[in-house]
């Protein structure tokens, strides 16, 4: 299932699920479809509240359901596929809001507010080596080159306070000149766990999305030189995430997706999923030494191609107007455009 966090003219949340009909996409409210589809068997006051425990309108609650909530997920879903494929439900249920058109909607982080957001750096080795004296620093270099050598995938915290979704603005912040972008490849927890064996991670995941890890380089520099990493990689709307959170079902293989990441229409960033130095299983079984919970987020790093290593950065760097779309199928393409702070 492709699942997504929305906001509607009826709703500030609800989950939501895409379904082609005739060859067009709409985007299914999964809680009140599943009410209809208890009516169907027998109409009843209690059913919206035994819709709304079977199938919670917040994604991180959905997720902390289970295997029974994604099954009442796709029954949802199978039953608005056979209720939709009659042209009156589909306008009856489009003119009470069950069903909707992608364009009339705000789409949310597909988790607009997980417990965790823990994010791989140094994690491509074209990514590493990209980066020299003359393009993106001394201190970057030298730290990202020790990274690639610690024997354990490096991490640092993306805070759920960064997160803004699909088609909404990036913010460029009055506080950096090096405003960069990084396509990356997000896994989505499943389920409370802890010491999870490498061979046992793809039990705990709930499935994928797309991650923009922006990147303020010139604070993220000075903060590296001395030990640390935070307001670099934390100002607000520098984690745009989504559309879409597809179940892992639909995932064959993780270390097998093509990345792409265009600025403008040129492509700056084409790599696989399997150039990874650490595995999206490595990864998670590394960090599982803390408790993991259902809705929390790892990025897994960025492939080479960043504006900061360009041999002339400041044209490759990002500023107000450019639109970044990056693509990872099946996963869809997360598209923002950069705009000026409004608190600058």
């Amino acid at each position: 299932m492709k699942l997504a966090s929305i906001r509607t003219s009826m709703s500030d949340a609800v989950v939501a699920a895409n379904l082609s009909v005739e060859g067009r996409d709409w985007l299914v409210d999964l809680t009140r479809a599943y009410r209809d589809r208890l009516d169907a068997e027998a109409k009843n006051a209690t059913n919206i509240a035994l819709a709304e425990a079977f199938l919670p309108i917040d994604m991180r609650l959905l997720l902390e359901g289970g295997v029974g909530a994604l099954a009442a997920a796709r029954d949802a879903l199978a039953h608005a596929k056979a209720a939709l494929a009659s042209p009156e439900v589909l306008a009856d249920w489009h003119a009470c809001g069950i069903v909707h058109e992608p364009e009339t909607v705000t789409f949310l982080p597909p988790v607009p507010r997980p417990g965790k957001i823990i994010s791989i750096g140094a994690n491509y080795r074209k990514h590493l080596a990209e980066f020299k004296d003359e393009a993106g620093g001394a201190v970057l270099e030298r730290v990202t080159s020790r990274l690639g050598e610690a024997g354990f995938p490096p991490g640092f915290a993306k805070l759920p306070s960064t997160l803004t979704g699909h088609n909404q603005p990036i913010h460029y912040p009055r506080w950096t000149t090096q405003l960069d972008y990084e396509a990356e490849l997000c896994v989505v927890i499943g389920r409370r766990c802890k010491n999870v064996a490498v061979a046992d991670v793809p039990g705990v995941i709930a499935g994928y999305t797309i991650m923009n890890d922006v990147s303020m380089r010139d604070i993220q520099s000075d903060e590296m030189s001395r030990g640390m990493l935070l307001m670099g990689k934390n100002l607000d709307t520098t984690a745009p995430v989504g559309p879409w959170l597809v179940t892992a079902d639909e995932v064959a293989n993780a270390q097998a997706l093509e990345i792409r990441c265009w600025v403008n229409g040129d492509l700056r960033q084409h790599a696989s999923t399997a150039e990874m130095i650490f595995s999206v299983a490595e990864i998670i079984a590394h960090y599982s030494r803390m408790t993991l919970e259902p809705g929390d987020i790892f990025t897994t790093g960025s492939p080479a191609g960043v504006g900061i290593t360009a041999a002339r950065p400041e044209r490759y760097l990002l500023k107000p107007g450019d639109e970044i779309e990056i693509e990872i199928q099946p996963l869809g393409r997360l598209i923002n455009r950069v705009v000026v702070d409004p608190d600058s």
